[in-house]
């Protein structure tokens, strides 16, 4: 899977839904962006970066997801 990020100008927004992130990384699909969330709720470091305000709701704060990512590829080497 390759994964780009598009940057998104002009914006100020520091959260979003699933389909924010999915729009600034391109080539993730929603069973990966699924996973990975769930990953981040039950990883006590990264569990404020996402919200679930109603079990349809969800928000993902933009640096803690990327913040993950590279949580992830650090953790994945070892």
């Amino acid at each position: 899977m390759k994964l780009t990020y598009v940057p998104v100008t002009d914006s100020q927004a520091h959260w979003g839904n699933k389909k924010a992130i999915l729009k600034r990384y391109e080539g993730l699909n929603i069973h990966t962006l699924n996973r990975w969330l769930s990953e981040m709720r039950d990883n006590q470091h990264f569990r404020s970066g996402v919200i679930n305000p109603t079990h349809k709701l969800v928000w993902i704060n933009f640096q803690s997801f990327e913040d993950f990512l590279y949580w992830k590829q650090h953790h994945y080497l070892k």
